[in-house]
């Protein structure tokens, strides 16, 4: 996933997500916010568990959106400046950064939610190139310049183990702070996943073979990079208060829906 993606979540979530429910004044009460349960009309006991996730408060959605203008600020200059073995060095630089310095970031500005969602999303992340290789492999769809850089199974950089968690984490935790979140996730999702593709080709990170395009990238993805983003969402939510093995295998499960749901659009669509 290329910065530019990530930067097209924050230039979003920084114009739209306030007017969710209708009142920019409405985000002041994310501040300390009831726990959807509390609520009236709430689901029964019986259905809890898929509110389990705190929503975001709004010093948290504040702060992350100055962490990722701050990030991103700086690594779509060298992304776009960057060539052949040079790229591929500063991408896996960008993504061991990122991954590095959300959590000690949300640590520092006292956010446990956002260290525990980067903590649950992290092994999802890890696990997603893993579809990537599938395409390369058996579809033949997909294919990676060669940068230098170590592959996994000899198709996929590893840099992209990171690279996955710049868009997901964003979309859950901008859309945990709404009152529509997977209708957010949804939209958040499609945008960022349509700028990662549309970039992907001219900075020489992986295009396409054999498949119906679109201004140059493949069509067949963004559904299903769309329920991915919902499925870890809903994962999470649902996990939130889970232990640790069942959050980790929460995630892989993750993983191994969006490789089929991958399949089954190269099917219908590619």
């Amino acid at each position: 996933m290329m910065p530019t993606s990530g930067a097209a979540v924050v230039v979003l979530s920084g114009t739209v997500l306030f007017r969710v429910s209708g009142k920019v004044a409405d985000c002041a009460s994310l501040a300390d916010p009831p726990h959807p349960l509390a609520d009236e009309g709430a689901l029964p006991p019986t259905l809890a568990m898929s509110n389990a996730a705190p929503p975001t408060t709004a010093s948290g959605l504040r702060d992350a959106l100055i962490f990722h203008a701050v990030f991103f600020s700086l690594a779509i200059p060298v992304a776009l400046t960057a060539r052949g073995s040079a790229l591929g060095l500063a991408v896996l630089l960008l993504a061991l950064l990122y991954n590095i310095a959300l959590p000690l970031v949300g640590h520092w500005r006292g956010h446990a939610g956002w260290v525990q969602l980067w903590a649950f999303l992290l092994p999802l992340s890890c696990a997603l190139p893993c579809a990537d290789w599938m395409l390369v492999v058996r579809m033949g769809t997909l294919t990676f310049p060669d940068h230098g850089i170590a592959r996994l199974g000899g198709a996929v950089p590893v840099y992209f183990m990171g690279l996955w968690m710049m868009l997901l984490w964003q979309v859950c935790w901008i859309a945990l702070a709404t009152r529509a979140p997977f209708v957010v996730a949804a939209l958040l999702s499609f945008a960022g996943f349509v700028v990662w593709e549309w970039a992907a080709r001219p900075l020489q990170l992986w295009h396409a073979v054999g498949v119906k395009t679109l201004a140059g990238f493949a069509l067949y993805p963004l559904i299903p990079e769309v329920l991915l983003a919902l499925a870890a969402l809903w994962m999470w939510r649902t996990l939130a208060d889970a232990n640790w093995p069942a959050r980790v295998l929460g995630a892989l499960s993750v993983a191994v829906f969006y490789a089929g749901a991958l399949s089954l659009a190269l099917l219908v669509i590619g």
